[in-house]
């Protein structure tokens, strides 16, 4: 489970040789940046997540029922997709970047009042950092959906989406249904998917590990990649103007 998706593309071939070397968090506290590193853990925990270690509190074959879904998660402020340098990479590759935004949802005061851990997201060095998928319209549809509300890049899918709406618990080490979809279906024949979207949880996360030790120890070298150029620096303001808060029925 810790190895990560295979890449194929030149960006993505290019990041994981930068990942490489840091792939083993034993080996860099032996290393000559060890205070670096223990900087780095001090505000993040950058340990990979193995399947065996994962409860999967979701039942075999449970997966999204889309085509009977009357909701669409891939509209709204709330359902902004935070990319992954992986996602930046793929879509780089793919000739997608008019997708990548840098500009993110102000949440509004009371949103963040009411769920704490929107709040704590907002603050995140990494979503700070990282762009989002682009939202268009009064309705803030994503842009990557089709005339007929459906994904035009499942090729090129994002590391979040590609789970959805499994979610892991990193504290819990378990993974659960979302509470943002409610149109599932459960058959045997989809336990193969099941298993699969299962995986792509723990791949998330550990693509999130990977995201916070690459933007540590390579910024510079992901500038020299072209994925820098969709970064933002932490400390700046990289969410949209007042003028654009979400309305919220």
């Amino acid at each position: 489970m810790i190895a990560l998706v295979p890449s194929s593309g030149p960006t993505q071939l290019a990041l994981d040789a930068l990942w490489r070397p840091y792939r083993s968090g034993w080996r860099r506290l032996v290393s000559k940046d060890v205070f670096r590193e223990l900087a780095l853990r001090a505000d993040f925990d950058t340990e990979l997540l193995v399947s065996s270690q994962i409860a999967n509190k979701v039942a075999a074959g449970l997966v999204p029922d889309c085509p009977r879904c009357q909701n669409t998660c891939c509209a709204g402020f709330e359902n902004v997709v935070s990319l992954r340098l992986k996602d930046i990479a793929v879509l780089m590759d793919a000739g997608h970047t008019d997708l990548i935004s840098r500009d993110k949802p102000r949440f509004p005061p009371d949103v963040l009042d009411e769920r704490p851990g929107l709040a704590d997201l907002a603050k995140s060095h990494l979503w700070r950092t990282l762009p989002v998928l682009k939202q268009i319209g009064p309705l803030r549809r994503c842009a990557a959906l089709d005339d007929d509300l459906r994904c035009s890049i499942h090729d090129a899918w994002p590391t979040s989406c590609e789970r959805f709406p499994y979610s892991l618990s990193a504290a819990r080490r378990e993974v659960v249904w979302g509470s943002r979809c409610q149109s599932r279906q459960l058959r045997p024949e989809h336990r193969q998917r099941s298993r699969e979207i299962f995986a792509a949880a723990i791949d998330a996360y550990n693509e999130r590990v990977r995201d916070a030790v690459l933007l540590h120890y390579q910024r510079a070298a992901l500038d020299e990649l072209g994925i820098g150029a969709f970064l933002s620096d932490p400390d700046s303001d990289p969410f949209e103007p007042e003028s654009r808060l979400p309305v919220i029925r």
